[in-house]
């Protein structure tokens, strides 16, 4: 009786960790799973490969070696199956694709004899064309993954399938497949659909969505994210979905809404790093909106963070924190521009967008060069800035990535005072229902032809500041700079555009169309 009890337990414990593994409660599932290899045989065997499952979801290294620890645990043909299918799987995932194949065609040989086997070792086939950049989203396997009985599975094969077609630049199926990844996020069952698949989908879903004006991608990624229950395991992909509904909503008009989901995001931020990007968003936009006292105390907020970063140990896109510091500090406080923008050259603009790369996706290298291009307009280095813009804007205009678009080329036209690229930036910020950045962009390189030109980027800012009202006791706080500073910062301004007093200066502003 007693150890019909035990088994009992361990069944439970079983049953509950596989629960908590969907459920993306890592820690939970491995306490659960506790000298599960122990258990009695038939349990033994099912456990350790959910314990393995649970640990490659951290670290695929440290699961590898577990796994070798309990192969002689798997006895029936179907935890042999299992077995070498979640070897395979965690070779792959460290790139080992010899020693990955090799344990598939193990899994093969079992397959037939157990429940699915054939669907599963089809997903994992598309995994694998995915991981090696073969890119034939009508391959027969691609089929067998997507029938899949397990919604945890159908999901992910979804998703796999949305990134070759990304990787043959088919941009409009790639959303539709991670629409249809998404909506297994309300399928009931006795276990929950995977939540870091889920969580995965919806990121890229509404990052890629937004990006290109997708109104109806965004929704589906918001509806999704709505029914996720999110867990700290997951919390990357969540701040990064904020993120992305907080921008469509600013494109689209609603900065309020915007400065709301970038705080919600800031406060769900996994790092340090992502908790100043937090800050910097509601900074553009408070800019944007002409709040640049706001915009400033954002500012002042990102900059008391980044000072503990350690930005060698940054990892993809969290290296862009460098490029917007620097690009939001460059119009009122050019050495610290500068600061960011060597520091980002240092240690180098490899996997800025991990997702992308990992398939081959130009948007990988559009996304590097368009940083490039902004650390070099912020060092200013004109016409190597505008090689890497005009590069960058290239691949996003082709891609349809609307609002990289607009961005890569309103810097164009700052740089250049070209006509074209204010037209280019107007025409991609149509897309977006009052989009503030379209009247940006129309006007984007007026005001700097207008101004004088032996002006500093820091007195460009205080002129503004003047003509819209501002004393100098007011300019000294908000940008930080002694009273003394500022003044000799006025004299050289009103030199510059010939006046003597604010009232003129702002009559000439007038007049020049600045004010």
């Amino acid at each position: 009786m007693l150890q019909r009890t035990g088994v009992l337990a361990a069944e439970d414990n079983l049953g509950l960790a596989r629960v908590a593994l969907r459920s993306a409660h890592y820690d939970a599932a491995v306490e659960l799973l506790d000298g599960c290899e122990d258990w009695a045989d038939d349990v033994a065997e099912r456990a350790v490969l959910v314990k393995a499952e649970t640990i490659g979801q951290r670290d695929p290294v440290e699961a590898l070696a577990y796994l070798a620890s309990v192969e002689e645990l798997c006895i029936s043909a179907e935890a042999r199956f299992g077995r070498d299918v979640e070897s395979g799987r965690l070779h792959a995932t460290v790139r080992n694709y010899a020693a990955a194949e090799s344990r598939y065609a193990d899994a093969r040989r079992l397959a037939h004899g157990v429940a699915n086997g054939l669907h599963t070792m089809a997903y994992h086939d598309l995994r694998m064309r995915w991981l090696r950049r073969e890119c034939d989203p009508s391959a027969p396997e691609v089929a067998l993954a997507l029938a899949h009985p397990d919604p945890s599975i159908a999901s992910a094969a979804y998703a796999y399938r949305a990134w070759l077609h990304a990787g043959n630049r088919d941009y409009a199926a790639h959303v539709a497949d991670l629409v249809r990844a998404v909506a297994y996020a309300k399928t009931p069952g006795p276990e929950p659909v995977d939540v870091t698949t889920l969580a995965k989908s919806v990121h890229a879903l509404a990052q890629v969505s937004f990006e290109m004006a997708d109104a109806n991608g965004v929704a589906a990624a918001r509806a999704a994210s709505d029914a996720l229950a999110w867990t700290p395991d997951v919390r990357t992909y969540q701040f990064a979905a904020i993120r992305a509904f907080g921008w469509d909503a600013f494109m689209r008009g609603n900065p309020a809404q915007a400065q709301w989901a970038f705080k919600e995001a800031r406060a769900v931020a996994p790092s340090a790093t992502w908790r100043i990007m937090g800050h910097l968003d509601r900074a553009f936009v408070a800019r944007m909106s002409g709040n640049e006292f706001w915009a400033l105390e954002e500012l002042a907020q990102a900059d008391a963070l980044a000072f503990d970063v350690a930005w060698g140990s940054s990892f993809g896109e969290e290296r862009q924190v460098l490029v917007s510091l620097a690009v939001l500090h460059a119009p009122a406080d050019a050495a610290r521009a500068q600061r960011y923008a060597t520091i980002y050259s240092q240690i180098g603009t490899e996997n800025v967008n991990p997702a992308f790369a990992v398939h081959g996706d130009p948007r990988a290298l559009a996304h590097a060069r368009y940083a490039q291009g902004r650390i070099e307009q912020t060092m200013g280095r004109r016409d190597a800035a505008v090689a890497a813009l005009s590069e960058s804007f290239a691949i996003f205009e082709a891609s349809s990535f609307h609002y990289r678009a607009v961005l890569a080329a309103t810097a164009l036209a700052e740089l250049t005072g070209e006509e074209r690229w204010r037209d280019a930036a107007v025409q991609h910020a149509s897309r977006y229902p009052d989009c503030p950045l379209a009247s940006a962009a129309r006007t984007c390189a007026e005001p700097d032809r207008a101004m004088p030109e032996q002006l500093s980027p820091l007195q460009r800012q205080i002129a503004r500041a003047l003509w819209n009202g501002a004393d100098a006791g007011e300019i000294s706080r908000r940008f930080s700079r002694s009273l003394y500073r500022v003044e000799r910062q006025m004299e050289a301004i009103f030199t510059a555009f010939g006046v003597t007093s604010r009232a003129a200066l702002h009559g000439e502003a007038v007049r020049r169309g600045l004010a």
